[in-house]
């Protein structure tokens, strides 16, 4: 990280940025463009999921068992549109981690999971008080767990004291993520909220001091949800080569949709991108820029529709495993040319965070 840094200051230092930037358009355009709507959109599909795990539990069939899987896999796909937000709505109460506990390389989650329901612990069976456990046991990845087998298939709706249990659980997740969706939807759409933050910055705001400080939080987001999809959703799954990959690294494989979630991971970044217009303020020397990310960001949606779904059996292929270990380097070059030549284009500083590696 210390050399890109070293590189980013040599590169703004040259480059400078266009004149008259219009930072706060840029914010503007990425509130109403991306945010607000993908932030409803998710809400929205997240109100689906605990109607879809009541009809299944309540008569269960190949019928409501698909229904539930699609309402699930739509709900993993608009998280994954948004889930680089993290400032805002989103990051407050912990309503990301809330959502999907991630990374959990050590299974943590698994283990919580599995004593409440061997426990067959009340308080898993109501929203309230199942908002207020381990971030671990509540959302999304958590109904993972609960609502499908090793193979991918819906188990609720079953016989017994036990799936009685895991019926009423998934019931209180899937309430509890619908909670946390429309909240997220409701805070950014608040003109008074996080957007007023954004969209009146101050000198003596506590973070927020000038629009350029406004752009720059969403823009580093976006650099952020980079990194995210390679060193956390990517690189742990693939370990050193075919042989020692670990599919079930990647989030929300167990299901089936491990694939969905990195490719609604990287649209939302690329429409998110779009929706601010960063292009607007370019000069010549940056005129190249938003095709060669166009053309990064093709490269990367064509990488992951050659990979067959579901992942964990298909990873075992070696064509499979290549075409995921490319897009770690498509990812490597999307966001250098980010974080490097559009913010040393656009005056803008950071890209990098804690996250990044060397």
């Amino acid at each position: 990280m210390r050399r890109l840094l070293a590189a980013f200051g040599l590169l703004a230092g040259l480059v400078g940025p266009a004149a008259a930037v219009d930072y706060a358009g840029f914010v503007e355009a990425g509130l109403t463009g991306f945010i607000r709507p993908a932030t409803q959109a998710f809400a929205d599909t997240a109100a689906d999921l605990a109607p879809a795990v009541r009809s299944v539990c309540a008569a269960p069939s190949e019928t409501t068992r698909r229904t539930f899987a699609e309402v699930n896999s739509a709900t993993i796909r608009a998280l994954g549109r948004i889930g680089f937000l993290r400032f805002g709505p989103l990051a407050e109460s912990h309503r990301l981690e809330r959502l999907a506990f991630l990374p959990d390389p050590r299974g943590i989650g698994q283990r919580q999971i599995r004593k409440l329901v061997a426990d067959r612990d009340p308080s898993a069976l109501d929203t309230a008080q199942l908002a207020a456990k381990s971030v671990a046991v509540q959302g999304l990845t958590a109904l993972q767990i609960v609502a499908f087998d090793d193979a991918g298939a819906v188990v609720l709706g079953g016989d017994g004291e036990e799936a009685a249990f895991l019926c009423g659980y998934a019931a209180a997740i899937t309430d509890n993520v619908g909670r946390i969706g429309a909240e997220v939807a409701s805070g950014w759409a608040d003109p008074a909220g996080y957007s007023r933050t954004l969209l009146e910055p101050a000198p003596d705001a506590p973070v927020l001091r000038s629009p350029k400080d406004a752009a720059e939080q969403i823009f580093n987001a976006l650099v952020t949800g980079l990194i995210v999809v390679k060193d956390q959703d990517l690189l742990p799954a693939l370990g050193k080569g075919v042989d020692s990959a670990r599919a079930n690294r990647i989030p929300f494989s167990r299901s089936g949709d491990g694939v969905a979630y990195l490719t609604a991971e990287i649209e939302g970044l690329h429409d998110a991108w779009l929706a601010a217009g960063y292009e607007r303020d370019l000069d010549a020397e940056g005129a190249w820029i938003p095709a060669s990310l166009a053309f990064e960001f093709a490269n990367a949606l064509k990488a992951l529709a050659g990979v067959p779904a579901p992942v964990r059996r298909s990873m075992a292929d070696p064509a499979t495993y290549d075409r995921l270990a490319y897009l770690v380097l498509v990812l490597n070059s999307l966001r250098d040319m980010m974080a490097l030549n559009l913010a040393g284009s656009l005056g803008m500083t950071g890209g990098f965070n804690a996250l990044d590696g060397d």
